[in-house]
């Protein structure tokens, strides 16, 4: 069998070795003899190996976070952090608006509006973010995971983490190879841990997209996407205008990093309360932190499914109310308490009106579980609702 022959991972244990006690046969030099004959090893004991060591590395690298308290969290960039564009993607007008802005920020001890003339971008950063960085940074290792490239993601990590304290170069990118900064030529459609610190029973994530987490959506913060930039609001298909063209952005004290923040330090308190940290698994605390929500809520769904849907169940506002503790019905009952709807003058609608329960546009729902708060439902009331006819 030759040296490079792939045979031979099959016989690792199988060793030639020289018995210069044999006698030669036939003028033949003496036998090779086979030592320690065994089985050959299967690929799948080799990859089950594997597995066991990766496996003992990451309990080993989990232990040491543990003895520091601290547990891992994992960053998505772009819409969760922050939001850039391209400056072709600026149209003149809200360009010189941005560099006004961007000039009066460099002012401020702490800045949002970042000109990255070197890579040819635009980056406004989510508000809250110092802080929120700064306050978990204190509980977890942070790593950045993002679909961009590597340049991009070190790019970003420069403006966040200056000194490098922060991330101390856990940056993650999914991208494949091509234009470093070309966010539109992505291909690969799924992130995972691999890379990231620990086991994970021990990782939190924080992203704007569900679907990019097939086999970590249980260790999931879903968060509301940061769209300031007009271009990437018109890109997603949303209408009306942008937080830039508003002239507004969300509120430091109540938005999406300072609503997670507090989620993210309750979860760290809870998985330390324990006494034994290898028997608890934060997955389990964060359903069950998602429960609490919206319980005492039973929903009833109008105009949202289709009249021959049977799998209600999996729509996903059904599953959204169930996993943060709601009971969802599609049937009028008294202990109905929301009525969630797309249109006015239903059967359900004007029940709801006439029995004083809520009516709310499904964007409550989404509200409650990207703040995981139960938020107002006068702020999603249909007041305007006219009786049918």
């Amino acid at each position: 069998m030759k040296p490079g022959d792939p045979r031979r991972i099959l016989y690792t244990d199988m060793v030639a070795t020289k018995d210069s006690s044999a006698p030669e046969q036939h003028g033949i030099a003496p036998s090779l003899i086979l030592a320690n004959r065994t089985a050959p090893i299967s690929l799948d004991d080799k990859k089950r190996e594997a597995l066991q060591k990766e496996r003992a590395r990451r309990i080993e690298e989990q232990n040491k976070i543990f003895a520091a308290r601290k547990l891992s969290l994992v960053l998505d960039i772009d819409h969760t952090l922050l939001h850039s564009v391209k400056f072709i993607e600026v149209d003149q007008v809200h360009d010189e608006i941005l560099r006004k802005m961007e000039e009066k920020d460099r002012e401020k001890p702490q800045r949002h509006l970042f000109r990255l003339s070197h890579i040819g971008m635009w980056t406004k950063l989510r508000p809250g973010i110092w802080n929120f960085l700064k306050r978990a940074s204190k509980l977890y290792e942070l790593h950045l995971c993002t679909m961009g490239s590597e340049a991009y993601a070190t790019e970003i990590a420069k403006v966040l983490d200056p000194r490098g304290s922060l991330f101390e170069g856990r940056i993650i990118s999914k991208a494949n190879k091509g234009d470093p900064f070309d966010r539109a030529k992505r291909q690969q459609k799924c992130k995972d841990l691999d890379g990231v610190l620990g086991t994970e029973s021990a990782v939190v994530i924080i992203d704007d997209s569900v679907h990019v987490w097939p086999n970590n959506k249980h260790n999931l913060i879903n968060v509301e996407r940061y769209l300031y930039f007009p271009y990437s609001r018109h890109q997603f298909g949303l209408n009306g205008p942008s937080l830039l063209e508003v002239g507004r952005d969300e509120r430091v004290e109540d938005g999406t990093l300072s609503s997670i923040l507090e989620v993210i330090e309750k979860l760290h308190q809870n998985f330390f309360s324990h006494c034994s940290l290898n028997n608890v698994d934060i997955r389990d605390l964060l359903a069950s932190q998602q429960q609490k929500i919206l319980r005492g809520c039973k929903v009833l769904f109008s105009g949202i499914f289709q009249a021959d849907d049977m799998n209600l169940n999996l729509h996903p506002f059904w599953k959204t109310a169930e996993q943060f503790g709601a009971i969802c019905t599609n049937q009028i009952d008294d202990q109905v308490t929301h009525v969630v709807a797309r249109l006015p003058g239903t059967t359900k609608v004007n029940w709801a009106l006439s029995n004083g329960k809520f009516v709310v546009h499904p964007g409550w729902l989404k509200a409650s579980s990207f703040l995981y708060r139960r938020v107002n439902e006068l702020d999603f009331a249909r007041i305007d609702f006219a009786w049918k006819e």
